[in-house]
């Protein structure tokens, strides 16, 4: 043996694994004790020499179901590591899809409500008739979306209205932003139901909670 230094605690470490070696290779039994053994109390040597080999061959059966648990598991973590990664590739794209169309959503409404202060002074200029009409047109922008593409083409074709050209003008960038929402509203629609069918696929679904990312778009 080389000679080699040991502190105090390694060399108790290396004492108690002789030891354990030591107590391990006492207690094994030789094939000539164990036939001796056996003869002694009359067992055949032949029905021993089948034992054995019967003992073997489960050991064999039990290491070979054991190696099979393992590359089963090793099969298993691995496919569920490509599921996590093909699924968060999957969801971060339709995610982010969502948030693309949300954020177009939001900013062709707010181009809208740019209009707002324009239209409010011009209701201010207006007469009493023509204020009641585009103050309901105030109120569709802000509450009633569906109806600010009729009221604003209602205005525009008003012939009282139709001479002053800065209603008009406004008319028309009011009617094109209502189509340019609805336009946007449609996109995001779609996004929301491709990102909740890609959520709700499986395998993703079983993937999805893992990466935290939600079922539904709120």
């Amino acid at each position: 043996m080389q000679e080699k230094k040991l502190t105090p605690q390694q060399a108790q470490e290396v004492i108690r694994e002789a030891v354990r070696l030591q107590q391990a290779h006492d207690e094994k039994i030789d094939a000539q004790t164990l036939e001796t053994s056996a003869a002694e109390i009359g067992v055949d040597p032949q029905h021993l020499r089948e034992a054995l080999r019967r003992i073997e061959q489960e050991q064999v059966r039990r290491a070979q179901r054991r190696k099979t648990f393992v590359i089963a598991l090793a099969v298993v973590a691995a496919l569920l590591i490509i599921n996590l990664l093909a699924s968060q590739r999957a969801l971060n794209a339709a995610w982010a899809e969502v948030n693309l169309r949300r954020a177009q959503l939001q900013n062709v409404q707010q181009r809208q409500a740019n209009l707002l202060p324009r239209l409010e002074q011009l209701t201010q200029q207006a007469n009493a008739q023509q204020r009641e009409r585009l103050q309901l047109l105030i109120d569709a922008i802000r509450n009633n979306p569906d109806a600010v593409q009729i009221l604003a083409a209602q205005l525009a074709s008003d012939p009282s209205l139709r001479n002053d050209w800065l209603i008009v003008r406004l008319m028309d960038e009011i009617a094109g932003s209502e189509n340019r929402i609805a336009i946007e509203r449609k996109r995001y629609a779609e996004a929301v139901a491709r990102y909740e069918q890609t959520a709700n696929r499986f395998p993703v679904n079983l993937a999805r909670p893992l990466l935290g990312y939600p079922r539904q778009v709120n």
